[in-house]
């Protein structure tokens, strides 16, 4: 009788060699080459090409956990605690044996931590490093690559558990991210892992202003002048006023108002930024005129000059006309 023919379906199974003669049944193992990280579970499989067998088991040197079915048999292991480990299947057709073989390898792999070097100023040398752990089987090191990388940054990559980034710190870098990319490379698995750390720079007062809506006035007119800056932490404003000048400080110090300046309150207007990492300062020079005259003075002027032609005219017609002369003494 035709074995394959005798499984009925399962004769799709039954692959067949040139002369209609049923080819050896073999067993395989999946995944064909197990890798695990140490201490967790792993669970296999081990299937038959044919039916026809009368055994079909693991042949392994831990306590065998597992199931089975029509053609196949599972193998679990709840706690792998080798480092390498063999791994057998076999299945018995009749007078012939088939036998499939592998090895587990199983690693560790921690993911990266990122440290800050100590405090990042601006204007400063700062450095980031990150570290990560990898074990593999002996008797290589693991393969293991760690990149550094950062919005504005040159990436930096080395190839072992740590890496190192250094860079002048800017103050447009604070609250940006920088991020460790872990890559273990094992036989057929590559294994991804990443960590990031937000920039925190401190940074001296820069980029102060000074300024006025003008910087030309009269006696009596409203005077303001205001002062910005930036630095981390906020820094701390403080005003060099022309002397004597008496002044109203607004808006936690970044705003002076004089009402009703007088010419004592010209000069310069100095803001000066402090906290503890540097000062920053920037000033304005306020200008006052004379106070205009009156518009009274020369319109009185203008009538008074007017009043006196219109009197010559007058009278110069009358000498002409009407023969006046000046009376004798």
């Amino acid at each position: 009788m035709d074995p394959c023919r005798s499984w009925g379906m399962v004769a799709l199974l039954c692959l067949l060699v040139p002369g209609g003669f049923p080819s050896p049944c073999r067993v395989s193992i999946s995944p064909e080459e197990p890798t695990v990280e140490f201490g967790t579970s792993l669970l296999l499989n081990c299937t038959s090409s044919c039916r026809n067998y009368s055994r079909l088991s693991w042949e392994v040197s831990v306590t065998k956990v597992g199931a089975g079915g029509p053609g196949w048999v599972s193998l679990l292991i709840p706690n792998v605690t080798h480092w390498t480990l063999e791994l057998q299947c076999f299945g018995v057709f009749g007078e012939h044996r088939d036998i499939a073989a592998t090895t587990l390898h199983a690693y560790r792999f921690s993911p990266p931590q990122i440290y800050l070097e100590g405090e990042t100023v601006a204007g400063r040398e700062a450095h980031v490093t990150c570290n990560a752990s990898a074990q593999v089987p002996p008797p290589g090191p693991p393969n293991l690559q760690l990149t550094l990388r950062g919005e504005g940054l040159p990436p930096s990559t080395h190839r072992g558990p740590s890496v190192r980034l250094g860079f002048t710190a800017q103050p447009e870098q604070h609250g940006r991210e920088v991020r460790c990319e872990a890559v273990l490379r094992l036989e057929r698995r590559t294994l991804n892992a990443s960590a990031a750390v937000t920039l925190w720079v401190w940074a001296a007062p820069h980029d102060v202003r000074v300024w006025a809506p003008r910087t030309v006035f009269t006696a009596g007119n409203n005077l303001t002048v205001i002062c910005r800056a930036e630095g981390n932490p906020p820094p701390r404003l403080r005003w060099e006023l022309p002397t004597n000048a008496s002044r109203q400080l607004w808006d936690g110090g970044t705003t002076v108002t004089i009402p009703a300046a007088q010419r004592a309150h010209g000069g310069s207007y100095r803001c000066l930024a402090e906290n503890r990492y540097g000062t920053g300062a920037a000033s304005i020079n306020i200008l006052f005129q004379e106070s205009p005259r009156s518009p009274l003075i020369p319109m009185v002027v203008a009538v008074t000059v007017l009043a006196i032609l219109a009197l010559l005219g007058i009278s110069w017609w009358f000498y002409r006309t009407q023969g006046w002369k000046l009376m004798p003494e």
